[in-house]
């Protein structure tokens, strides 16, 4: 579906003005099937990349999912920090599997860095621990505490500048991060729909 909120969101997603202006020749506030909708793209935008491609049905398809009711909108999702999902929902939670990724990603070369690294990792999971056994008896002290070692954790020096660097990145998603001491009922990772729905695509 095409409207003022699908250019907003098309906007974000960096598509040049001059492709977005073509696209307001397509049909306005229409609900369209995909091969309906892929013909016209081909039509009035057929030197769109790929790329761009997705991103247009990405945002056409996050508009019509809030305007349909033929089933409950989700309120609160847990995904990575691919930007197309901070547009389902204002509501996130990231999953911590994805947030880990970035740290195993980093090479050291001296071995005092790899101490520092290593130590840093085993730090991260037991927090991870912690988070889990918080889902099982939350309180409002737990979460107090929780957060304060989440501040200890990522915005302590380490004294491995590219580890610092990746810390503070993830210390400035700290709401998403820790979603889950305001509603505990939800998952700290993603991996099981991840699986699912390969699962789901491997027998199709």
């Amino acid at each position: 579906m095409l409207n003022p909120l699908t250019f907003s969101l098309i906007e974000e997603f960096k598509i040049p003005a001059k492709w977005q202006n073509a696209l307001k020749l397509l049909p306005q506030e229409t609900v369209l099937g995909e091969s309906e909708f892929n013909h016209l793209l081909n039509k009035y935008v057929p030197k769109l990349g790929a790329q761009q491609v997705t991103r247009i049905k990405e945002a056409a398809a996050i508009v019509f999912y809030h305007q349909q009711t033929d089933c409950p909108v989700v309120q609160t999702l847990c995904c990575d920090d691919a930007p197309q999902f901070k547009l389902i929902t204002a509501d996130r939670a990231l999953c911590w599997v994805h947030e880990g990724r970035h740290y195993k990603k980093l090479s050291p070369v001296f071995h005092c860095h790899q101490v520092i690294l290593g130590k840093f990792i085993e730090n991260f999971w037991d927090y991870y621990r912690e988070l889990l056994a918080y889902k099982d008896v939350p309180s409002p002290e737990a979460a107090l505490l929780l957060r304060s070692k989440f501040r200890r954790l990522f915005e302590t020096p380490s004294g491995y500048e590219l580890l610092d660097e990746r810390k503070q990145l993830t210390a400035t998603k700290v709401s998403e991060l820790l979603r889950v001491l305001e509603h505990p009922e939800l998952p700290l990772h993603n991996n099981p729909a991840e699986l699912a729905a390969r699962t789901c695509c491997a027998a199709t």
